[in-house]
């Protein structure tokens, strides 16, 4: 009898599943929510029911598991009653009320299935419960719902890199490992190997960033950019991210001893060259026109430039009545800096300003540490590496924390302009 309630259910699930894809009127916005909560469930599920079954919360069966250690049926049933329902029908609304309605369903649903011989649940399963609502339901859910509202493009980000993590520093070294391919539960990273790691994929996560904060978008196509990003990492490499997802990959391949892996590599190539090209241009073409077939000229895709030639022009203002800032802006000055103007705070066409102030091409100001971090870009790749990492987000904050416990600027020599 359970086999047949199991079969039913599984087939409302494929119902409502044809449904979605073949309704009419279809809702753009609601289906890239859609995609994106089912793409966050379907990672994180695996991975903390793994964990779960690991750590004897329940085990399933054995004649009915996979590397998965859960049920591909069962497994299918909960991606769609968490991942699609919820965000169909109420689109990331009242996620509390059904966060609470979904975790009473599935107490009901395990402790029927904990009756028979397919679930075994032990003392302390609700734990799994609990791991399973809040790092698998709720991320999914509130990353549809800022997607479907256009919120928080900066968290949206950071779910895309989750998601990336999940399925290729994660989920993909697993699957080689369920296979026996490679041996990733014995294996441990040197701390060398760390870094270069964190090398590699650093450029990614800066550009993440500038596509945020300047492009006002996401990597992702459905939160493309709607400013060409030329600065940052973006002046000196065209596709920084596909760059450090192929290294990763080789990367991967060299730690865990595997050419399987080194296959992602070649496939990344692959997908640039032949998929990402013919749809990126035209759209980036249509988007930003002259600007992007300049650019394009200009930024090499694969390889990263010394000195930044095309990145667009920027000015630094220094306060030179201040000891420290006046020998920061000499020091800029010595160095020969790409379309960056040093100039005195008096020359500031704004009201009177209280820090080193860095103005880009668009208009954007930042102050203090992020305003060096900036400026540095100007100068050539190593210079802007170091910018780079200084102003990335905890980073940063804790340097500009640094900075403001030292008093810099208060005193006789104020490099806070007294405002009349």
């Amino acid at each position: 009898m359970s086999l047949i309630i199991r079969n039913i259910v599984v087939l409302l699930a494929l119902i409502f599943v044809g449904f979605l894809f073949f309704r009419k009127n279809q809702n753009k916005k609601l289906n890239w929510a859609i995609f994106y909560s089912v793409l966050f469930t379907i990672l994180s599920l695996a991975i903390v029911n793994y964990l779960c079954v690991d750590l004897g919360f329940w085990s399933f069966n054995e004649k009915e598991t996979n590397i998965l250690k859960i049920p591909f049926d069962l497994y299918f049933v909960w991606i769609v009653v968490w991942g699609i329902v919820p965000v169909y029908f109420f689109k990331g609304k009242y996620i509390f009320l059904i966060a609470v309605v979904l975790l009473w369903i599935d107490l009901l649903f395990m402790s029927e299935l904990g009756k028979t011989e397919l679930l075994h649940l032990s003392d302390d399963w609700l734990i799994g419960e609990g791991l399973l609502i809040l790092f698998v339901f709720i991320p999914s859910y509130l990353w549809a719902n800022f997607s479907y509202l256009d919120l928080y493009k900066n968290i949206r980000a950071i779910f895309q890199i989750v998601v990336m993590t999940q399925l290729f520093i994660i989920g993909l070294p697993f699957l080689l490992n369920a296979y026996g391919l490679i041996d990733v539960i014995n294996y441990k990273w040197s701390s060398i190997e760390f870094q270069v790691f964190l090398i590699i994929v650093f450029p990614a996560l800066v550009a993440v960033c500038d596509l945020v904060t300047k492009g006002n978008g996401t990597p992702f196509p459905y939160d493309s950019t709607k400013i060409l990003v030329r600065t940052g990492v973006y002046a000196y490499c065209r596709n920084p991210i596909q760059w450090s997802f192929t290294l990763m990959f080789a990367s991967l391949s060299f730690y865990h001893s595997s050419l399987y892996l080194l296959l992602g590599s070649v496939f990344s190539v692959a997908y640039s060259f032949g998929v990402s090209d013919f749809q990126e241009y035209p759209d980036m073409e249509k988007r930003y026109g002259k600007d992007w077939l300049n650019y394009k000229q200009i930024v090499p895709k694969w390889i990263f430039l010394w000195r930044p030639t095309g990145i667009p022009e920027a000015s630094i203002y220094f306060d030179s009545n201040c000891s420290q800032c006046s020998q920061i802006g000499k020091w800029f000055g010595k160095f020969k800096t790409v379309n960056l103007k040093v100039k005195s705070a008096d020359n500031y066409p704004g009201d009177e300003i209280l820090q080193v102030t860095y103005v880009d091409f668009y208009g954007t100001e930042y102050k203090s540490v992020k305003a060096i971090a900036y400026a540095l870009e100007h100068m050539n790749l190593a210079s802007a590496s170091l910018g780079w990492m200084i102003r990335m987000p905890i980073i940063s904050y804790v340097l500009q924390a640094i900075v403001d416990s030292m008093n810099f600027g208060r005193g006789i020599e104020s490099c806070e302009k007294k405002i009349k």
